[in-house]
Formats: C-alpha cells, structure tokens, sequence
C-alpha cells in the first residue's frame, strides 16, 4: 500500500504535468476573456449608443447563448474529448472577443453576445470535464488551483485594460490585444491535451449514472451549485452597491471593497487543493460555506466600512472553494456519462448568478437592499445542509 501511495504521488508531476499546464491555459484564456468582456462593458454601451436596458439585453443574450452550450456540451464532449474541445471553444472566444469591436449599434452587440455566450458555455463546461478527469487520474485536488488561474486572468485582464485606457490607449485595442492573446494560448495548450473522446458508459458507471437515484443526485448537486452561484453573484454585483448606497461610502470605497473580496477568493482558490487534501472535501465545504454566511452577517448587522473590510475576506477566503468543490463532485460522479452530469450541475448553477442578483434588486426595490441580501445568508444555510452530497468527494 505504501509503495501504490507513493507511486501515485509522482504519477501527477511526472505524466500529467503537461496536460494540467495545457489546461491551465484554457482557465486563463477564459479568465482573461470574461475580465475583458466586464471591462469592456461601459464602452461597449457608449460605442452602440446603448442604454443601460439596452446593456441588460445584452447581458441576457450573452447568458443565453452561454445556457445553450452548457446543455449541449456533452454531445461534442463525447465525440472530441474534453480538452480539445475546451482549446478550440477557447480559441473561439478569443476571436468572439475581437469580434467586440464591430459592435456597432444594440442588434450587432446582441449578436455577438450570444456567440461569445455560445463559446464561453461551451468552454466551462469543458475545461471543467477536463479538470474533473485530470483529478481522477492524479488522484489529487487540481480544481481549486485551476480556478485561482481563472481569477488570476480576470484580475489580469481588467487592471491590464484600466491601465491602457488611462494611458490614452483605445478599448478597441484592449479587445484585439486580449482576444489575440487568447486565441494564441488556446493554440498552444491544444497540443497538451488529450485528444480521444470521453469513454461512453459501461460496466458499473453505467449502472450508476443511468438511474433514477443517480438523476436526483446530479438535480441536487446543481440546486447546491444554484445556491452557491447565487452568494457569489450577489457579492460580486451588489456588495459595492450595498457600501455606496447603505453605508454611505465612497465610490472608491465600494470599489475597494470589490477589489478585496477578489483578492481574497484568488488567495483562498490558490490554497484551497491542499486545503482540500488536509481537510477532506466535506469540512471544507461546510467550513467555507460558514464563513461566508458570517462574514455576510457581519456585513449586514455592522454596516461600517472597517468591519465590512474585514468580513469580506472571510466571504472572499469561505466562497473560493465552493464552486470549484461542487464542480470536482460532478465529475467524479458523471465519469461514465461522457459529461452530462457535469453540463447540468453547470447549467444549473449558472442561472444562480443570473436569477439570484436580479432577485435581491427586486426585494430590495419593495424592502431594502439589506432585506435582499439577508436572503444570501438564508441560501447558504441551505447551500451548507446539501454538503453530504461531497462526502464522496473526499
């Protein structure tokens, strides 16, 4: 048993070291791309002549197009393999992002929305296939440290765009200069990953995944990836909002505020494999959804801007590893499904990030914002009741 231990503990650095630096491309392309794409979203509006509605169907169509990939992701998955697939739809939203810059009123933006969607779904869902395979043959954690890749790219990408238009540079450039990048990593990480297509069910996978049992799990895990994907997004959208508009804070402040729970959720991803390693997939699952549910009470029962600091870092360091947790479980669960279990966890949990914000601003419009937000704390109480569905992840 030792000796199988030890075995396994070179196998990743020495055999799979390429395809999980080919892939960390693909996580980085991504990240890239998404930063981009928020950054670029105030000139895109005044390029189109759009108005901020005009912006939300934007928005709307982009989701769109990236809900239609997720769910038709394992069809190609199955015929390509996921890391090819996940290279060439990287390579594809670099182009898509390129093809910003010919948005030129509120139709050509929408179009392109949808086709950026269409790749950037159909990239997740790949790379997170890929991931979740890459873990089962190194037999460690690789998806939390594959996610702080992610985050590293959009923090990139956004600061490197801020730092080119205060320079006087134009946003056209940004999108070329990125897109362009994109599509070169993307070329570059499709030699490192594998090519055959995922191996359809048999034997004992296929007697797991195609029953009904099997089918609620998965409906489970995406309600928990829902409820996640929510925390995250109503952080992400409202927390600078709720500092200006609540606390009465600066806008420098709100912004502040933002950059730092970023910070932290990149810091925690970065640590969270071994994290996860010590800790066991469960506790830390529960430990991060508690943080998170403390931090927001801080946030909401102490509405001054040195204790919102300090509690959004414990919202930043607890939701780091949350989706990236629930994420490993459906690829370890779906093996033998050629990646519909992973397809719906994630199309599920996209529309948390999507529903979730535009619920809080509903409640906040006949309540408050701080009765909307109360509802994150009540949805990771739940979110942290569903965390023995991980326990296998162990």
């Amino acid at each position: 048993m030792k000796d199988d231990k030890t075995v396994q503990a070179w196998v990743f650095p020495g055999l799979l070291l390429g395809r999980r630096a080919a892939l960390s491309g693909c996580f980085l392309a991504a990240g890239l791309g998404i930063g981009t794409w928020g950054a670029n979203l105030p000139a895109l509006g005044r390029r189109a002549s759009m108005s901020e509605g005009d912006i939300g169907i934007v928005l709307l169509c982009f989701a769109a197009g990236a809900v239609l990939a997720m769910t038709n992701a394992a069809r190609v998955m199955m015929r390509f393999g996921a890391g090819r697939s996940a290279a060439t739809a990287a390579a594809l939203f670099g182009l898509g992002i390129i093809a910003v810059t010919q948005a030129a009123d509120m139709v050509s933006a929408a179009l392109i929305a949808v086709l950026l969607g269409i790749s950037f779904g159909a990239l997740d869902v790949t790379m997170n296939s890929e991931a979740a395979s890459l873990e089962r043959h190194a037999a460690r954690p690789v998806m939390a440290s594959l996610h702080a890749i992610f985050s590293l790219g959009t923090l990139a990408s956004s600061m490197s765009y801020a730092a080119i238009v205060a320079a006087g540079g134009r946003d056209v450039l940004c999108l070329v200069l990125a897109g362009t990048a994109i599509v070169a990593i993307a070329l570059l990480s499709w030699r490192g990953l594998p090519p055959e297509g995922s191996p359809g069910k048999s034997g004992a996978d296929a007697k797991i995944t195609g029953t009904s049992v099997a089918l609620a799990r998965v409906l489970l895990l995406g309600g928990i990836a829902f409820l996640a994907f929510f925390a995250e997004g109503a952080i992400l959208d409202w927390i600078a909002i709720y500092v200006v508009r609540v606390v009465g804070a600066g806008e420098s402040a709100g912004a502040m505020v933002y950059a730092v729970f970023a910070c932290a959720m990149t810091f925690g991803r970065l640590i969270g494999d071994r994290a996860k390693m010590r800790l066991g997939a469960l506790r830390l699952f529960r430990i991060g959804t508690l943080m998170v549910a403390f931090g927001f009470t801080l946030i909401l029962l102490l509405p001054v801007l040195p204790v919102i600091l300090i509690a959004i870092i414990f919202c930043g360091l607890g939701v780091a590893n949350l989706i990236p947790l629930i994420f490993s479980e459906a690829g370890r669960f779906g093996a033998g499904d050629g990646g519909k279990a992973m397809s719906r966890v994630m199309t599920m949990g996209y529309a948390g990030i999507l529903i979730g914000p535009a619920l809080i601003g509903f409640v906040a419009e006949f309540a408050s914002l701080p009765a909307g937000l109360w509802l994150v704390v009540l949805a990771l109480m739940v979110t942290m009741s569903g965390g023995r569905l991980l326990r296998g992840a162990g």
